[in-house]
Formats: C-alpha cells, sequence, structure tokens
C-alpha cells in the first residue's frame, strides 16, 4: 500500500512538472522569426519562408510571413501563386487575410488562414477549390505544429456564397475533411 501510494504521489508530480512545461512553453509569448517548415515521414524537409512574430498589443502577437526563394511563382487559374513542386504534387500558397494578422494563445486562426494551400499534380497549370490543404495549429513544447486537413475553398473564392457575418471566418467543422496522409505529399507543418 505504501509502494503504490508513493507511485501515485510520483505520477501526480510528473504530470504537474509536464503540464507546468506545457503552460510555460503556451504562455511565452513569440517572438523573432521562425521558419515555417513542411515536412513528411519519408523524411523530406522542406522550409518554405519564415514568420516574424512581434508584440501585438494586449496580448496579443502580430505576425508576418515572407516565403523563401524556394516557393516558385505560377501563373494558375488567370492568377499568381507561390508554389512548391515536389515529383508528384505540387502545393500553391493561398493565404486569406480576412482580418489583422494577430494570434493569441486561444485563437491561432489568422495564422491558420494565412497558411492555406492547395495542391495540384506536379505538371498542373491549374488550381481545383476542391483541393485545399488546411493546417489546424497547435502550441507544442516544440512550438507550433499543424494538422493537415482538406477543405474546400469555395467560401474564399466565392465569398458571396458565405452569409455576411461568417465570411471574415467562413470555414465550419463541416468543412474538414480528414486528409489522407498517403496521397498528401507533405502533411506535416511546423514553426519552428
Amino acid at each position: 500500500m505504501k509502494n503504490f501510494i508513493v507511485q501515485m504521489i510520483l505520477r501526480i508530480t510528473i504530470a504537474g512538472i509536464s503540464l507546468l512545461g506545457t503552460a510555460h512553453a503556451i504562455a511565452e509569448p513569440l517572438s523573432g522569426t521562425h521558419n515555417i517548415v513542411l515536412s513528411n515521414a519519408s523524411g523530406e524537409h522542406h522550409t518554405i519562408g519564415k514568420i516574424i512574430f512581434s508584440d501585438g498589443g494586449n496580448g496579443k502577437t502580430a505576425f508576418q510571413i515572407e516565403m523563401a526563394s524556394n516557393m516558385e511563382e505560377f501563373f494558375l487559374a488567370m492568377r499568381p501563386f507561390l508554389c512548391l513542386t515536389g515529383e508528384k504534387q505540387r502545393l500553391c500558397w493561398f493565404p486569406v487575410k480576412n482580418e489583422k494578422a494577430l494570434i493569441s494563445p486561444d485563437d491561432l486562426l489568422p495564422l491558420e488562414y494565412a497558411l492555406m494551400f492547395m495542391r495540384t499534380k506536379a505538371k498542373d497549370l491549374h488550381v481545383n477549390p476542391f483541393n485545399g490543404l488546411y493546417y489546424k495549429l497547435s502550441w507544442t513544447q516544440q512550438g507550433i505544429t499543424g494538422k493537415l486537413f482538406e477543405v474546400d475553398m469555395a467560401p474564399f473564392i466565392a465569398p458571396d456564397t458565405v452569409p455576411l457575418e461568417r465570411r471574415q471566418r467562413p470555414l465550419e467543422k463541416k468543412d474538414f475533411y480528414e486528409a489522407d496522409l498517403g496521397s498528401n505529399w507533405l502533411p506535416m507543418l511546423r514553426i519552428e
């Protein structure tokens, strides 16, 4: 019984320390320049740009994204896109700037919208709005990471189809689809 109590106290202490570490990582404001990295399980690792974080006031963090030179410009669907092309797939950056570039520990949505992509086949010269890629971001002890979802980009391409009160943040839970990690080239996003 005594050993059981000692083990339980030890487990609770370890869990508490772990939670404090996570809270500290989340509470610490972001600042400075951080890389935007897309990767996959087979070891590919592409730094596609950087984010410059600064104090946004009122407990918020301002951000500015600058894409790297490995993002090539392609003219698709009668507009220019910055894209990263792999052997079988091309990812084209589709930033949505519906609101100020400000985030907080409990609201990463403006950054998620700013890091949206559309995928095409590597040789395609058009984009399909049904091939939207969305990284839902979360705070971790390693920084900010993104879990890939597929999304229909129609609310951004044709905003008049969205009710006026939702146009700033048009995506709803029903708009996200679990991404097939096997068919997506770079399903992991990290800000490091």
